[in-house]
């Protein structure tokens, strides 16, 4: 078998991003040759293991953690946050309508003097004094919208509520939203620093195996073409790395953003994926389906919002019936014009009565409001309709992400096993002079793929247990009991 290198562990990391790479930045320097100790080290499977409790430390960063920080961190919460601000004023604006209107005045009028007079009637003479020069009033007044009341104010006030709850559980759907994607980079970040530490340790076999490759060309002992070959590889191991170690920093650079870390902040990864994590029991698709429907933010969400659209076109009804309104006045005069003769000293007076109108201009703007919330509330029900396809589709695949991911750790671990014991005995065989160098590097090629496969199936069982997680809803009943 003749695989190369580059493409092993290319394959391993995410091609997306190796096709916009992070600002590259200079590989460390590697030795040209090493001894049989450096070689030794790094076929050692324990060796291996050393490297890996040196990559993972108590004290660093877990998938959990990042979750939560990015919560706390995400402009989209953020914006969030400020909706519901918004819908809370507009709730209290709806309620605020409900107060009858209340309102006063103070009016001061200078008049025009006019002339006495007297005016004959019925034999008898009256007499007009002249008007008086100044008018004083101070008035009160209050209105009531009865009929608002009963078929407006009930509507408006259940969707404003509607509309708030709707806000907060956006609001806290985008904090799950915002973990979930946390979590998500923190697995690729994890993952991008394992692909290096392979990586590294492959080019240090390849550069041990050079090494004697080119003792043995001294001697003859080995061809021209055999040790151009490994030369070669070494070569294209050093571009894979420096490749990788890109990725490494894009990686982590989107963990930081996503997790508000500050430049001057060391992320070190806390959380072990040697440790054996067990896949929840699930049952059947159309029971988690309906599982999800209860659970998820999202379909809470547009139910909710299409309740609070009925709501508001069942409001607008009231524009078709007549409206009947309460209104009260009471008047302090000087004069007081109501008063008859017309005297220059403040008399109060007062008038109560009710009211009954309908424009039809109200009514035919209704009817377009209606039609405009039926369509808004179309528009949802669609939204719903395709989102709860969505999550049937969802957790298909998450449970089939599940299921090959515990599949895949079965199957890498005994092809890691295979390819330690193929490297350690094509070696034997290449002491002996039984085996070619290149025999011996296809053989190491093999092992770092085995090694890979072996940790990204850790890996990969995390990641599919996340989206298992996030399509069931259950990082939102996790949330709610923190």
């Amino acid at each position: 078998m003749k695989a190369r290198l580059s493409i092993v562990l290319l394959m391993a990391a995410v091609a997306p991003a190796l096709a916009q790479p992070a600002p590259k930045q200079p590989a460390p320097k590697q030795p040209t040759e090493l001894g049989p100790k450096a070689a030794e080290a790094a076929d050692d499977p324990k060796s291996l293991e050393k490297d890996l409790d040196a990559l993972f430390t108590t004290s660093g960063l877990t998938a959990d953690q990042a979750s939560s920080r990015a919560a706390a961190a995400s402009p989209t919460v953020e914006r969030k946050v400020a909706e519901v601000e918004a819908q809370i004023a507009q709730a209290e604006a709806i309620e605020l309508q409900q107060v009858p209107q209340i309102g006063g005045k103070l009016q001061y009028t200078r008049n025009s003097l006019t002339p006495a007079f007297t005016i004959p009637i019925a034999g008898m003479n009256i007499s007009i004094p002249s008007s008086l020069p100044n008018n004083y009033v101070a008035e009160a007044n209050v209105n009531i919208n009865l009929s608002d009341y009963i078929y407006r104010y009930p509507h408006l006030v259940k969707a404003a509520k509607l509309g708030l709850e709707v806000a907060k559980a956006s609001r806290a759907s985008a904090m799950i939203d915002a973990g979930q994607n946390a979590r998500l980079a923190y697995y690729e970040w994890l993952r991008a620093k394992l692909n290096v530490l392979v990586a590294q340790r492959q080019l240090v076999q390849v550069q041990a195996t050079l090494g004697q490759i080119r003792a043995q060309a001294e001697v003859q002992r080995v061809s021209k073409a055999d040790l151009l070959r490994v030369e070669s590889q070494e070569a294209e191991a050093e571009q894979t790395l420096d490749q990788l170690q890109n990725l490494s920093q894009l990686r982590e650079e989107q963990l930081r953003l996503q997790i508000g870390a500050n430049a001057n902040e060391t992320l070190s990864l806390g959380e072990d994926i040697r440790t054996d994590v067990t896949a929840p029991q699930t049952g059947t698709l159309d029971a988690s389906v309906e599982k999800a429907t209860t659970q998820r933010l999202d379909l809470h969400v547009l139910t909710t919002g299409i309740e609070a659209k009925e709501k508001q076109g069942e409001a607008e009804n009231s524009a078709y019936l007549p409206k009947l309104a309460l209104f009260g006045v009471a008047d302090y005069a000087r004069p007081n014009q109501r008063i008859f003769p017309v005297v220059d000293e403040f008399r109060g007076t007062w008038s109560v009565g009710a009211t009954v109108s309908w424009t039809l201009n109200d009514a035919l703007v209704a009817s377009t409001n209606q039609h405009r919330i039926h369509a808004e509330t179309n528009e949802l029900r669609a939204d719903r309709d395709n989102l709860l396809r969505g999550t049937r589709i969802e957790i298909l695949s998450a449970q089939q992400a599940v299921n090959i991911a515990i599949h895949a750790l079965a199957t890498s671990a005994k092809g890691l096993q295979a390819s330690e014991e193929g490297y350690r005995v094509r070696k034997e065989l290449l002491n002996a002079e039984r085996a070619t160098a290149v025999e011996l590097v296809d053989a190491e090629t093999d092992l770092t793929r085995a090694r890979i496969n072996a940790l990204n199936a850790r890996v990969d069982l995390r990641v599919a247990l996340a989206q298992l997680t996030h399509a069931l809803g259950d990082d939102v009943v996790a949330a709610k009991t923190k």
